[in-house]
């Protein structure tokens, strides 16, 4: 829409009025007013006149709409555009404005308009305008001292402190007739619009009366609190002269004063709680506030404050619990049965934080529970992910209605040991909000300079967290705020092998779930092929979660068909697998069937694992562009625009025509194009895909490779060797070629790998062509 010298109108109803100098929102349905909004918040700096609709019967839809003679200068930004189709907008007031010129534009309608000003006082009227303001500060409560003297100083003869004051009085009286705030507006006098103002808050507010009926109710009370006050303490009197105090809350406050007396609770502590059952003593046990204090001695008497068990000091027994509850994993057990050590050899748990870092299901919640068996602690948990609330982890003041201690205060209350392994779960996915920030509250938590007095805003007392063993679990490090990272020691957990995962199942998931469905070796047994058959063919996954999920599911179907008589035992095969799950889900990539010109194999690492990676290269004529296809990353972009001009740059070296470059367009496809891929490990093979492309030399079938490349063919370290390694032989290679940097990592690769699987470490990428297309 081109510019235009009108101001955009907003049509608004009389129940929509915003006085000037007041801000509030408005909302609107209509295609005309949406689009002068969206036209004056983008050209207009957000300036429309809002102009209040007259209450006319059978007007014409489509005839330009009658309006009143008086109307609003505001501006307005958008607050919300709903799914509808209607606009929130906010509106703040600028001046009372005279419309006119009022025509249809496009799609919407324009005016020009007049900034007008009430009209002036006479002296008479200027009298009477004070007396009457007056009485409308007393009505609405303004202070009429100060009014008198604003009144004295004659600065209601200005007429810009008199709009003001009307102004004012507009925006801070409740105005609940519109139609009278419609008449207002409509109003230039100011003597006028005092005497309708007066009228409103006199219809409005009658504090005479109100005053005598809360004097009367509130003495009404006051009488019936202290006759039922007195009952009860002559009734109580008479049950201890009796010697029948049978009432419960009579029995519950001698509970918790014989507690004190005995149990050896800290000397603050203890005076902190006799001083809260002081103060429930003199409460009516029926009241609200006497609900609050009760629920609060209850949680200060329930936390344990002293209570220890007593450490199992056997790193042997440690060591089996480990090695019972998990498979594998050495490393990791060999760095916690060092911390066990160290706690042990110190007597404290003081030290950066065990954070157990891995992907979903590989085991890091049952490890921290096997720790608290090797250390014979009681155990709890809590679930960070998702918390926003900072009080979530200290607590709401107990003043507040519905206020209980954080989950660092509930869970030691659950673990009812001061002293217990404490799991804080997903501690990566903690937000920040508005409410504040979990995770700044987490550092007095696990900082072992300040969780000895840690503070929860309910409780109000200083709580020692220094005996407690905090382990935390995360998925990814780079999502742990900052500041708590720096405090822990990061342990990682990395995705199982399929050789693992195939020794987890035999040992660990089979037994269990014969277990839990009452089922027995004989009944109903698992061939490692159907094992092999389910972790290949229908997971994909870090863990073996979903390995657990199928074999229950084959356990379920067989007690169906074992209930209805049609089988007594089973042996699972992989045909039954077939049969149980359906077909199959997944499948790996396997090998080139041949040496082709071309084509290399790289070697990938996911997160569920390792897998092989073709690479695929073709030239034909055009102007030496290099072609990119396969949904790739701008890593692995990077690495074939570097592969391109190593090559380039070499072309001698590896026999290739200078003239190929020049004339023709060189294409690089990775398959599964719709499977992102990236990282900087492929630039060996890439490289090797584009010689084999240009040079017509061609790459055997049973070789696979991994390795950064740079400019000068220099052949960097990689991540992920072990898994990259599994999926290697998996896939029928028989040879890989991988950084030698990367020879300290060997020890990581499984020996059955080993075995099948011919390892070339090297340095520069002429080793690389030496190994593949030497004799060619």
């Amino acid at each position: 829409m081109s510019s235009i010298s009108k101001t955009p109108l907003l049509i608004a109803s009389a129940s929509e009025i915003i006085f000037p100098n007041a801000e509030g929102p408005l909302e609107f349905i209509d295609q005309v007013s949406i689009v002068s909004i969206e036209y004056a918040v983008n050209n207009n700096h957000g300036q429309v006149l809002l102009g209040i609709k007259k209450n006319t019967k059978n007007q014409n839809a489509d005839s330009t709409p009658t309006i009143n003679k008086y109307g609003i200068l505001a501006t307005v930004s958008i607050m919300k555009k709903w799914n509808d189709g209607t606009i929130t907008v906010n509106v703040k007031g600028l001046d009372r404005v005279e419309i006119k010129d009022l025509e249809k534009l496009d799609q919407m309608y324009v005016a020009n308009y007049q900034v007008t000003k009430n009209e002036k006082l006479s002296d008479h009227d200027s009298a009477e305008f004070k007396d009457n303001a007056l009485k409308l500060a007393m009505l609405i409560g303004e202070s009429a001292d100060e009014l008198k003297e604003l009144v004295n100083s004659g600065a209601f003869t200005d007429d810009e402190n008199l709009n003001k004051y009307l102004e004012n009085i507009y925006t801070n009286l409740a105005i609940v007739d519109k139609n009278a705030a419609n008449d207002l507006l409509q109003d230039a006098n100011p003597l006028s619009q005092l005497k309708t103002l007066l009228k409103l808050a006199g219809a409005s507010i009658d504090t005479n009366e109100i005053e005598k009926d809360l004097n009367k109710r509130i003495k009404n009370r006051i009488d019936d609190q202290q006759r039922e006050f007195y009952l009860r303490e002559k009734l109580k009197a008479i049950k201890d002269e009796l010697n029948d105090a049978d009432g419960a809350e009579v029995n519950s406050i001698d509970n918790y004063r014989k507690r004190l007396a005995t149990e050896p609770f800290p000397v603050s502590v203890k005076e902190k709680i006799l001083s809260e059952i002081d103060k429930l003593e003199g409460m009516q046990p029926a009241s609200a506030e006497a609900n609050i204090q009760h629920t609060y001695v209850d949680w200060m008497m329930s936390i344990p404050w002293w209570e220890k068990t007593e450490d199992i000091k056997d790193l042997k027994f440690a060591k089996e619990t480990l090695d019972k509850n998990h498979y594998g994993l050495t490393k990791v057990k060999d760095r916690i049965l060092e911390h066990l050590a160290v706690v042990q050899k110190t007597n404290s748990v003081k030290g950066q934080i065990i954070t157990l870092v891995g992907p979903p299901g590989v085991g890091k919640t049952s490890l921290a529970r096997s720790i608290a068996e090797a250390m014979g602690r009681n155990f709890v948990k809590v679930s960070l992910g998702g918390i926003r609330d900072e009080a979530e982890i200290r607590g709401h003041r107990k003043t507040y209605v519905g206020a209980m201690p954080g989950r660092i205060i509930q869970s030691m209350r659950r673990a009812k040991v001061k002293n217990p392994v404490f799991l804080l779960d997903e501690i990566d996915k903690m937000a920040s909000d508005y409410k504040g920030d979990p995770a700044s509250a987490m550092l007095e938590v696990l900082d072992p300079e300040q969780n000895q007095e840690f503070s929860d805003n309910y409780i109000e007392e200083p709580y020692d967290l220094g005996d407690v063993l905090f382990i935390a679990t995360a998925n990814y490090p780079q999502d742990i705020p900052e500041a708590l990272y720096d405090r822990m020691e990061i342990i990682n957990l990395s995705s199982y092998t399929e050789i693992e995962k195939l020794k987890i199942a035999k040992e660990y998931l089979i037994p269990k779930v014969l277990k839990e469905y009452n089922l027995d070796v004989k009944t109903l047994t698992f061939t490692a092929l159907a094992l092999e058959e389910i972790i290949k063919y229908y997971t994909r996954e870090a863990g073996v979660r979903q390995v657990e999920r199928y074999l229950s599911t084959i356990a379920r179907k067989f007690i169906v068909k074992e209930l209805n008589e049609e089988l007594t035992q089973l042996e699972v095969t992989p045909e039954i697998v077939n049969e149980y799950l359906g077909k199959r889900i997944f499948d790996f990539t396997k090998k080139q069937e041949s040496a082709q010109v071309g084509v290399v194999t790289g070697l990938a690492y996911t997160q569920y694992g390792g897998d092989i990676l073709p690479i695929e290269v073709n030239y034909f004529p055009g102007k030496g562009s290099l072609v990119l296809t396969g949904k790739l990353g701008d890593v692995m972009k990077e690495s074939a625009a570097i592969a391109y001009d190593y090559v380039r740059s070499n072309y001698q070296k590896f026999g290739i025509d200078k003239e190929i470059f020049e004339n023709n367009d060189i294409h690089i496809h990775v398959p599964e194009g719709a499977v992102p891929k990236d990282g900087p490990s492929a630039g060996s093979a890439l490289t090797t895909a584009i010689i084999s492309a240009l040079s017509g030399k061609s790459v055997s079938e049973n070789v696979g490779m991994t390795g950064e490349i740079t400019l000068r063919g220099h052949i960097l370290p990689i991540g992920g060797l072990r898994e990259k390694s599994i999926s290697a032989a998996r896939s029928g290679l028989n040879q890989i070629l991988i950084p030698a940097e990367n020879l300290k990592d060997l020890d990581d690769i499984p020996e059955e790998v080993k075995k099948v699987l011919k390892i070339t470490p090297v340095k520069e990428y002429e080793e690389v062509y030496q190994a593949i297309f030497a004799g060619q």
